[in-house]
């Protein structure tokens, strides 16, 4: 188990994320949870996972599955793992490190167009390039965003990206992964986000779990988005 000093100074650090789990520290936004995982490394280090949970699949084990996550990395983007005995010493920089890479998102109000960007980011690093198990999911939220926020040219755009990049993936890999085409799977996600006010009803209907009630929460808004 993590110990609770170390979790208390993560959140006295970041303020709007709240204790979810002994290991966690999350925030609500709209349609998904998000914040820092401290996970333990072996027995005397820990490093600090990003991540984001959905809100609109319909059962708690796909909840608990994240969208997407990341590690917090140091300079020259090395991994960042602190010794518990030297937690004190280097929380700082970590601290600092973690609101370079994730401040973007622990706001009252987050801007949809630096959520894409930031995400557009971190589909640039992932290696190899063009894997489908690192991307249908930040596909997913991104349609998510989009029909949460009503908006026409969001949802265009994220089909766009999504009609561009599975010419890339190889069919019969994605057959084995995943027991569909690629084609299929497309039709399927586009099919689930096709509907805004069943999908704004489930997120509703998740968003009462006490759990999730108490924890603190921000907003999306489209303002500042690029033209598309």
């Amino acid at each position: 188990m993590v110990k609770k000093e170390i979790i208390d100074d993560w959140q006295e650090r970041f303020p709007i994320l709240s204790p979810y789990t002994p290991s966690t520290l999350y925030m609500k936004a709209d349609i998904v949870l998000w914040g820092l995982r401290i996970d333990k490394i072996f027995s005397k280090q820990y490093r600090i996972i990003f991540e984001c949970l959905p809100l609109w699949e319909d059962s708690i084990p796909k909840r608990n599955i994240p969208v997407f996550h990341t590690e917090l990395w140091g300079k020259n983007g090395a991994q960042f793992f602190i010794d518990y005995a030297s937690h004190d010493r280097l929380f700082q920089s970590a601290s600092e490190f973690a609101g370079k890479q994730f401040g973007v998102f622990f706001k009252d109000k987050v801007a949809a167009s630096d959520v894409w960007k930031w995400l557009g980011q971190l589909s640039s690093s992932l290696i190899p390039k063009h894997n489908p198990i690192n991307l249908y999911r930040i596909f997913e939220f991104k349609l998510a965003l989009a029909l949460f926020l009503d908006d026409r040219k969001l949802m265009d755009k994220a089909k766009k990206e999504i009609d561009t990049e599975i010419r890339y993936w190889d069919v019969l890999r994605f057959q084995k992964l995943f027991s569909k085409s690629p084609d299929e799977w497309r039709a399927e996600l586009y099919a689930k986000f096709g509907n805004r006010d069943s999908f704004i009803r489930l997120v509703d209907s998740n968003r009462k779990d006490k759990r999730i009630i108490r924890l603190k929460e921000a907003h999306f808004c489209i303002s500042g988005f690029p033209k598309i």
